[in-house]
């Protein structure tokens, strides 16, 4: 950029940045650390109930860690896929459940869904406050359905949201 150009350009971002008079700051619910690790060791005990060796990740809002649990005799790849399946839950804002649905009509969708580091498999839930998603639960490594259908993934983790009810109502 030609020298003289400069100070222009910067008195032109500084009143452009400057004339925003409604601006403010933008504050985001997160999960506390405490509710996090009562909702992990729910879904883990509720897994290992049923016989299973899980992991367990919950993550804050913007799909940061906040705790994961690996019970003893779980596969290693569980631990990239609870975390996925929880980072999907936080960021799409719904049970990966629905997206695994939604991707049996659009198979394409899984490869997307992979390419970007989200998960199209059942087990992950989004943790609602207030109407707000503050955070996501994703658990792996119990394989299989219960006599309804349902998986032993997704009810896991509906028995760590179940532990910490109480606090998002």
């Amino acid at each position: 950029m030609h020298s003289c150009l400069k100070p222009i350009c910067l008195a032109t971002l500084a009143v452009t940045l400057g004339s925003n008079s409604n601006a403010a700051p933008h504050v985001e619910r997160s999960i506390p650390l405490e509710w996090a690790l009562e909702a992990a060791v729910a879904a883990e005990e509720a897994c290992t109930e049923l016989g299973f060796d899980v992991t367990v990740t919950v993550v804050d809002q913007r799909a940061q860690p906040r705790v994961q649990l690996m019970k003893e005799g779980a596969f290693p790849h569980t631990v990239q896929t609870s975390s996925r399946k929880a980072l999907t839950a936080a960021s799409r804002r719904e049970a990966t459940a629905v997206i695994e649905a939604e991707n049996e009509h659009e198979p394409t969708l899984g490869a997307v869904f992979n390419e970007i580091g989200l998960i199209t498999l059942s087990g992950g839930i989004p943790i609602i406050y207030d109407g707000e998603v503050i955070g996501g639960i994703g658990i792996a490594g119990s394989p299989g359905e219960d006599e309804t259908g349902k998986e032993y993934d997704e009810s896991c983790v509906e028995a760590g949201i179940a532990a910490i009810s109480d606090h998002l109502d």
